[in-house]
Formats: structure tokens, C-alpha cells, sequence
């Protein structure tokens, strides 16, 4: 072939390419523009034929190696990463390769029943996946992807397969381990896009930490994207662009200048004190599940945690009825945002979130979960609140206990009594607690809102939790992609109820912050600041973001949107409310 009718063909093929565009959830903000490499977890065909007693030596031998090969390549990956935090997860995945009663049971297969060694780990990692999917469903997904990606490493390992991801490329994979993103992250990875998984996932988790642009839950991507071609991932809006036009890859070019001016800017930006333009203080704190999340919390001097999440811990210890194990946690995040305060929340498993064996609810949302649940599991209500006020000992001062899913005075009145009775039995038995840890309420039920005089006169601190609200308040399942576009919590309903919330919080002496989805945005921030708000908890990529909105802008302009938002009628009126004011950014 000439290279004139080569280039010819070359060039046809690269018009022949549709733009194509993708939309995931942001899951690390950031944009990158690269070639992609598709990376699909091996998993070798294993064998199905039966093996010879006098096999059964050779093939247990060979799992012992893949074992150790498996093990090793972990803890180089313990050695060069730059995560401290992620060391929990990689000692996971080494600890359940070192499990003696995985070990043996696959030992058991080849030698008992004269399966092939690939075949034997095959078989019993996908009883241990049946078990978690049966028990937990997709609740333990974190915990399902290690398991899984243990396997195929193994099975990797054993038939001596190699994947082919090219240095600075685009990965695009159908869901990633964390082990798996710690490992690409050594070849430079610019970014990453996956069909499933969630910006909560380990995986996305341990991304956010080194930075690396992520968009998750795209559900076609590695349908959609091929070897070699050229995408732009936005992952501050979790869209994806394949094969972009000329226009198209000038924008997002000019953006990513833009951007690395911002990074720049943030940098000094976050060593700046929290204040409007004008002088009023405000607090930016963050939203936090896992440890791993505090590396870019610390980065950009989050003042603190605003709400830990307990649950997924709770998931992943059986039931997290060991309180040793629950206060090596909390000490953990405490020692990690010294000197700052930790709110806790306590297990708000129930609704979207599974607990245990029990029926399924016809409305999980409106039913056995927070608050209600915990009273009616007392071991595990007091393990949890023993395992905090034990942790309080080497960090006085520096804990909050935020009760989720409160409806009822009631509810307040039970906790204090169990509380009480727990400080009691550790002063007992000679622990030096702190006894005056401030009580918080999540403000996400209506009846809270309406009568938040009374709610924060039973309180230390009250934290408005405007996911829950919004959906309660208008009747809408967040998690409903019929009824999407209803959900929306700068409703104006929901303003008018925050406002309430912030006055009776005045009129009580009751700190009142919002933690929920709300604070992220800049502008919906500056009118939360206007409504009295002076404590927001975010996501931390958001952090420099809100900042700097909030301090380029006077408290009295905030006011001002603030009174302009409660007027609103319709979210139409709060849209072209918020277009229109003029951010000093």
C-alpha cells in the first residue's frame, strides 16, 4: 500500500470517528484530555477437568506461590505509596490472603475433591461472593470488589497473564479495586472512567486522595470507548467526550488552563483565613467516611470533620460488635484532624443502607432506620456509644455525637438516659471519659424543622442534613431516577425551612450548621452564610471552591441573595437567581 493512500485512509478513519459524549458522577474533579487504554480484569478460564492424587502436592504448591507473588506485589504497593491512609486497605487485602480458613478450604478442593488449583480458587471465592451478595446484597459492595479482586489476581498469577495498560493513558474499566488504582497510579494514569461504582466506592475514595480525575457510574463507557481513542474527562461534572471535535477539544483546552491557574490560586487560597469579603468568619468542614478521604480534607484545611459516617464501617467489621476495633477508628480520624473537632454520627443504617437479616420494609426511607433503629438494638447503641466515650479520653474537647433520623422529643429523651448509663458504667470500671461531649440532631425530618425552637432547646448543636429534608419535605424518593428531576434541594420550601432552623438556633444559643449536598454548591453556600449559616461540612474536593466564592463576596451581598432566595416562588425564580448574581471570583 502507498503511504499517500495510507495517510489517505488514516485520515478517513479519524473523520469517520463520532463525537460521542458520556455522562457518569464526578467522582474527582479535574479535566484530562488523552488516549485511553482499556483495562478489563482478567479472569482466566479455569479448568475443568479433575486432577490425580499424586497432582494434588504440585497444584497446592502452585496456590502457595500465587500467594506469595500476590502478597508481595501488595506490599510494594504498601511501600511506594504516598497514602498513608490507604495502608488500611491494602493490609485488607493481604490479611484475607493470609486467611487460614480461605487457605484451607482451598487445599481442601485440590486435594480432596482433585480440582486444579485454578479451578479450587475459583470455586471457593465464589462462595465467599454468594454469601456477602445473599446476606448483604449490594451493601458490601466495597467489600465484594476486594474479594473478587483477589481472585482474578490469583488466577492472574497462576496462568501468568499480564494486562497492557499504556503509560499516561485514560483508563477505562468496567469497576476498579482500590489495590488496582494504587497500582495504575505508578504508570502515570491521567484519569479514570468506570461503568460502575459510586463516588463513595474505596476505589473512587483512594482516587480523590492522589488526585487523579475520575467519573464513575457511566454504565457504557467500556462499551462505548476503544483502545487508543482520544477522550476528554470532565470530572467536575462527571462527563466524558469521545472522539471530540476540533471546537469541542479547544474548550475544554482553554479549561484546562483555566484550571491550572485555579489549582495555583487554590494553593494560597487555602492558607488564607476563613472570612468574607468583609470580615465575617465562617467554618468549611468536611464530610468523611473513610480515612483515606483526610489527605485532601487536611489539604485543603478543612477545619475539621462535620459528619463521619459510621455505617460502612459498621458493614465492614460483621456488625461492629467489637469496641476496640470501634475506637482504633476513631482515634484514627481524630489523630488525623488533630487539633480539630469530629463530629460523629451514630450508625444511620436502615433505608438505602442494609443492617441486618430482617424483612425487607415497603418504604425503607420512611421506616426502621437511625435513631428508631438504635433504640431498639441497645448492645449495639451502647457499643458504639462506649466506644466513643473511651475514645474521648485522649481527646477532650474534640468529639460531637450527631443523633440521625430524630422525629420525636422522645427519641432525645431515651438517648440522654442511655448515655447517662454508659458514662456511668465506664467511671465504674476507672475510665477517664469526657463527660460533657455536646449531643447534636440531624435536622432531616420535617417535624424537626417546624418545631426547631424545641428540637434546640434538647440540644447542643443542630445539623441540617438537606438530602434527607429534601426528600421528605417533598415527598420525592431521592433515589428515584423517575421522579429525578423533582428532587432538587434549592427548593424554595427548603430555604424557608433552613431559615427557621437558623433563627431558632439564635434565639436557643444553638450552633446550627448544614452538612448536606447543598453546601458544595458556591452560590447556594454564600445564601446559606446569608441565612445566618456560618458552618458548612462538604465533600473536601469542594472545599477551595466554596472558599473562594465566600471570600470574595461581602457578608451583606450574601444577605441580600439570601432574602432575595426566600421570596422566591418557584425554582425557576431561584435558578435565575442564582445566574444572576454577580460572583466576585
Amino acid at each position: 500500500m502507498g503511504l499517500v493512500r495510507f495517510m489517505r485512509m488514516e485520515m478517513s478513519n479519524q473523520l469517520d470517528k463520532k463525537e460521542i459524549f458520556i455522562s457518569g458522577a464526578p467522582a474527582c474533579p479535574g479535566i484530562v484530555i488523552g488516549d485511553t487504554s482499556l483495562y478489563q480484569r482478567v479472569r482466566p478460564n479455569v479448568s475443568d477437568t479433575q486432577i490425580a492424587d499424586d497432582e494434588a502436592e504440585d497444584h497446592i504448591h502452585k496456590f502457595y506461590e500465587a500467594l506469595d507473588v500476590a502478597e508481595e506485589e501488595l506490599q510494594v504497593l504498601l511501600g511506594n505509596s504516598e497514602l498513608e491512609e490507604s495502608a488500611d486497605l491494602i493490609q485488607t487485602q493481604i490479611a484475607i490472603l493470609k486467611d487460614p480458613e480461605m487457605q484451607d478450604r482451598v487445599e481442601q478442593e485440590i486435594s480432596a475433591n482433585n480440582k486444579p488449583v485454578d479451578s479450587a480458587v475459583e470455586s471457593i471465592f465464589r462462595n465467599y461472593l454468594q454469601v456477602i451478595q445473599e446476606n448483604h446484597g449490594g451493601a458490601f459492595q466495597n467489600k465484594s470488589v476486594d474479594i473478587s479482586d483477589i481472585r482474578d489476581r490469583l488466577l492472574q498469577i497462576i496462568h501468568n497473564k499480564r494486562d497492557d495498560i499504556k503509560e499516561g493513558t485514560i483508563l477505562v474499566a468496567r469497576e476498579l479495586s482500590p489495590r488496582e488504582v494504587i497500582s495504575f497510579s505508578n504508570r502515570n494514569i491521567k484519569g479514570l472512567i468506570t461503568d460502575q461504582g459510586g463516588a463513595t466506592s474505596h476505589a473512587a475514595i483512594i482516587a480523590r486522595s492522589m488526585n487523579i480525575p475520575t467519573v464513575v457510574g457511566t454504565q457504557k463507557a467500556t462499551e462505548v470507548i476503544n483502545f487508543d481513542d482520544e477522550v476528554v474527562l470532565d470530572g467536575r461534572n462527571g462527563e466524558v467526550v469521545v472522539n471530540p471535535k476540533k471546537e469541542t477539544r479547544q474548550k475544554y483546552e482553554h479549561l484546562i488552563t483555566q484550571q491550572s491557574k485555579r489549582k495555583a490560586d487554590f494553593e494560597s487560597l487555602c492558607k488564607k483565613p476563613n472570612e468574607t469579603f468583609d470580615g465575617k468568619a465562617f467554618s468549611l468542614q468536611a464530610n468523611i467516611e473513610f480515612a483515606e478521604e483526610l489527605s485532601i480534607a487536611n489539604k485543603y484545611q478543612a477545619e475539621g470533620v462535620g459528619l463521619l459516617r459510621t455505617e460502612s464501617i459498621y458493614l465492614s467489621r460483621k456488625h461492629f460488635k467489637n469496641v476496640d476495633q470501634q475506637v482504633a477508628f476513631y482515634k484514627s480520624i481524630l489523630e488525623l484532624t488533630t487539633p480539630h473537632q469530629v463530629t460523629i454520627r451514630l450508625f444511620d443504617v436502615g433505608g438505602d443502607k442494609f443492617f441486618g437479616d430482617e424483612e425487607k420494609e415497603q418504604n425503607p426511607f420512611l421506616g426502621w432506620r437511625g435513631i428508631r433503629m438504635l433504640l431498639e438494638q441497645p448492645e449495639l447503641l451502647k457499643n458504639q456509644l462506649r466506644a466513643i466515650l473511651e475514645t474521648s479520653a485522649d481527646f477532650m474537647g474534640r468529639i460531637r455525637i450527631l443523633v440521625p433520623m430524630v422525629s420525636t422529643i422522645d427519641e432525645i429523651y431515651k438517648l440522654k438516659n442511655i448515655i447517662g448509663e454508659v458514662q456511668k458504667e465506664l467511671l465504674n470500671q476507672g475510665f477517664d471519659i469526657d463527660k460533657n461531649i455536646p449531643l447534636g440532631l440531624m435536622v432531616e425530618v420535617p417535624s424537626v424543622a417546624l418545631k426547631a425552637d424545641l428540637f434546640a432547646s434538647h440540644a447542643d448543636f443542630l445539623s441540617v442534613g438537606t438530602n434527607d429534608l429534601t426528600q421528605y419535605v417533598l415527598a420525592v424518593d431521592r433515589g428515584n431516577e423517575r421522579i429525578s428531576n423533582l428532587y432538587d434541594q434549592r427548593h424554595p420550601a427548603i430555604w424557608r425551612l433552613i431559615k427557621e432552623v437558623a433563627e431558632a438556633g439564635e434565639r436557643n444559643e444553638v450552633p446550627v450548621s448544614v452538612c448536606g449536598e447543598l453546601a458544595s454548591d458556591p452560590i447556594a453556600a454564600s445564601c446559606l452564610i446569608g441565612l445566618g449559616i456560618d458552618t458548612l461540612s462538604m465533600n473536601a474536593v469542594v472545599l477551595p471552591s466554596v472558599k473562594q466564592v465566600l471570600r470574595s463576596n461581602s457578608y451583606i451581598d450574601m444577605q441580600q441573595l439570601a432574602e432575595k432566595v426566600l421570596d422566591a416562588g418557584t425554582l425557576d425564580d431561584i435558578d435565575n437567581i442564582f445566574s444572576n448574581w454577580e460572583t466576585k471570583e
